[in-house]
């Protein structure tokens, strides 16, 4: 059942990446960028690395796959890695506005990977122990 679970999530998940990636890369290569969601080649590329390990993850666990479980762990665990990498940039820009005396918006600091970061947090919170638990017997 847990598995099942885990599966919907990262299914959900993993569509959702991969659908922010490629409106992020097609935003950078047509040029209007659609609301909350910037023009930006390199970021959609990363989007879309994380949508394809957790829809892979979702692929193997319905072919009855062991391995699809890890899938979908390491994706959770590339979403969190990649949305608290965003907002450590988003405070450096900050940090360097203030420090030129320069404008910075929150709302620039907001990108997909940031609130994609949030669902993948609250997956990694729900099952990090049992995560933790197969690593320490493995």
């Amino acid at each position: 059942m847990n598995n099942m679970v885990q599966g919907v999530f990262g299914a959900v998940l993993g569509a959702l990446y991969a659908v922010f990636g490629t409106l992020q890369i097609v935003a950078a290569l047509t040029g209007p960028a659609v609301p909350f969601v910037p023009a930006s080649l390199f970021g959609g590329f990363v989007l879309l690395v994380i949508g394809a390990v957790l829809l892979t993850g979702v692929r193997n666990l319905a072919r009855g796959l062991d391995d699809g479980i890890g899938f979908v762990n390491v994706g959770t665990l590339l979403s969190v890695a990649f949305g608290a990498v965003t907002l450590l940039a988003a405070g450096a820009g900050a940090l360097e506005a203030a420090i030129a005396g320069e404008a910075w918006s929150v709302a620039d600091a907001l990108t997909p990977a940031v609130y994609l970061a949030v669902i993948g947090a609250a997956g990694f919170l729900a099952w990090c122990r049992a995560f933790f638990r197969g690593l320490a017997t493995a």
